[in-house]
């Protein structure tokens, strides 16, 4: 079902291209907020998965920094 009251409410809405776990990935943002992350598995050039992320816990670390270690 169609959170329609939500989407009313809804001023602006960009896509943004990443990189996310190594994978090509999409960034929707509503209003200026992370809402969605979609990434694309890619094998042999030919997509193996589809992964769309929505849980408010883990997109809240997506715009942190993240140290490299080696």
């Amino acid at each position: 079902m169609l959170a329609t009251g939500r989407l009313s409410r809804i001023t602006a809405a960009s896509l943004q291209p990443a990189q996310v776990n190594g994978y090509p990935a999409l960034i929707l943002r509503l209003d200026g907020e992370v809402d969605t992350v979609l990434a694309v598995r890619i094998d042999d050039g030919l997509i193996t998965g589809l992964y769309a992320v929505r849980n408010p816990e883990k997109l809240s670390r997506l715009e942190q920094p993240t140290t490299l270690h080696r």
